[in-house]
């Protein structure tokens, strides 16, 4: 029986062990914001006070959803790190100093684990349809990690909320609060075909768009999960039960070995008594 609960318990950690990488590929992304944030004083203390650098960026605005402008500053955010990054060196031969270059590779870590958390092939294309949005800048350094600080709140807001709208913006741009110019989308007259045409793609393409977001939808993705555990828990009974099956067929031919041994025992020295009874008869 010792053997069978071996079996037993190998079993239910062989399941365990197949489970957590399910469960760990559908888990959300976490908090990817370090304590290295708390370093960025000391950066800005050793940086130039007239140390510009550049960063294209995108004004917050009504009309564009928190999450759909963290797709557009986190990847700029990457890029202006790497390039501040570059203009200092390593040291390698001191690696527990916390030099410049450290602190600001840790905070290009942290930029890059956000965009990993915000990759999706929902978004792919969407900073593409959207450059125009972007604004060229060069801050200096209080400034600029002002807008690191910002995207970093915008990101904390972002992971408390489990379900996000579709990054879908209006036909026309909003102004920015500090431009004067103004956009206006001039109307675009269209044979009634080519009308009718465009607003049967239309509607497909929001078809297909909401069939997309639904399939990778939080709910859809906890049936996943839901299903995925129950395969392999089903799986784990399974493999448990032939397990104990084998062992408890083993445990059963070995105590008829024994009691079949026990029995010719028993014989043999019946034997040998009536072989001595004889002996002392025959004397």
């Amino acid at each position: 029986m010792k053997k069978a609960h071996t079996w037993i318990i190998t079993c239910f950690y062989l399941q365990l062990l197949l489970l957590n990488p399910l469960v760990r590929a559908q888990s959300p992304c976490g908090n990817p914001v370090t304590d290295d944030v708390n370093d960025i004083p000391k950066l800005v203390g050793n940086l130039p006070n007239d140390y510009m650098i550049a960063l294209k960026y995108v004004r917050k605005m009504d009309t564009l959803p928190t999450h759909c402008w963290l797709h557009l500053m986190v990847p700029e955010l990457s890029k202006s790190l790497n390039n501040l990054l570059n203009k200092f060196t390593e040291f390698t031969e001191m690696p527990d100093v916390l030099s410049n270059y450290s602190i600001i590779n840790n905070l290009r870590r942290i930029i890059n684990d956000l965009m990993a958390c915000l990759s999706s092939t929902k978004y792919k294309n969407f900073r593409l349809y959207h450059d125009h949005l972007y604004e060229e800048g060069a801050f200096i350094p209080e400034e600029f990690f002002k807008h690191f600080y910002s995207t970093i709140d915008v990101y904390k807001n972002f992971a408390k909320t489990p379900v996000h709208s579709d990054c879908v913006l209006p036909s026309t741009t909003e102004t920015p609060p500090n431009d004067s110019s103004i956009s206006v989308t001039k109307p675009l007259l269209i044979h009634p075909f080519a009308a009718s045409h465009l607003r049967n793609d239309s509607i497909q393409g929001h078809d297909k768009e909401t069939e997309l977001g639904f399939l990778s939808s939080p709910s859809m993705q906890g049936m996943s999960i839901a299903l995925s555990s129950l395969v392999t828990l089903c799986i784990g009974f399974i493999l448990g039960a032939l397990c104990w099956k084998k062992t408890a067929h083993k445990h059963s031919i070995e105590s008829g070995q024994n009691e079949q041994s026990n029995i010719c025992q028993e014989d043999n020295e019946i034997s040998m008594l009536q072989q001595k009874d004889k002996s002392l008869l025959q004397v």
